[in-house]
């Protein structure tokens, strides 16, 4: 499958789960260098099947704050830990990776590895992110990255 359909497939997969699951709307692709400044919080998980890579991704810390709020059904300015935006980062990557996997047309099963927090600075792969979106208060940046077998 081309980048560009499975780039797609990430756009409506994040779509869907921020607004099924977060209450949070899309404003569209990011500007870019939107991203840059300031905190952010990532994670990062694995999956087995055809075919096989990670989904990484990397959200603006105030935007980690107010989906977790929606998330967890916190007060407006209830102070959320460290370990819950981590926690709830995971479970959005496990979220949208799940979402995208549930599109690919295929008869194998993928096997997910449990999502990790990753330090935004060097846990993200380099390069530009197969997708930016503008949630309103941050981006967030996801990557796909594939997994090679050698012949």
């Amino acid at each position: 499958m081309p980048d560009h359909e499975w780039d797609e497939m990430l756009a409506a997969a994040a779509s869907e789960v921020l607004e099924t699951m977060f209450f949070t709307s899309i404003y569209g692709p990011a500007l870019p260098g939107e991203a840059a400044g300031g905190p952010r919080v990532a994670a990062r998980l694995d999956f087995v099947g055809t075919p096989s890579g990670a989904l990484t991704l990397s959200i603006a810390q105030p935007a980690a704050g107010a989906l977790a709020a929606n998330f967890l059904g916190a007060e407006e300015n209830e102070p959320l830990q460290d370990t819950q935006l981590a926690s709830v980062v995971c479970e959005l990557a496990n979220m949208i990776c799940g979402s995208l996997l549930s599109r690919v047309k295929t008869e194998e099963h993928f096997r997910l590895s449990s999502p990790e927090p990753v330090r935004a600075d060097t846990g993200c792969p380099p390069g530009r992110p197969s997708q930016s979106l503008d949630l309103g208060d941050g981006t967030i940046d996801l990557w796909l990255s594939w997994e090679t077998h050698a012949n």
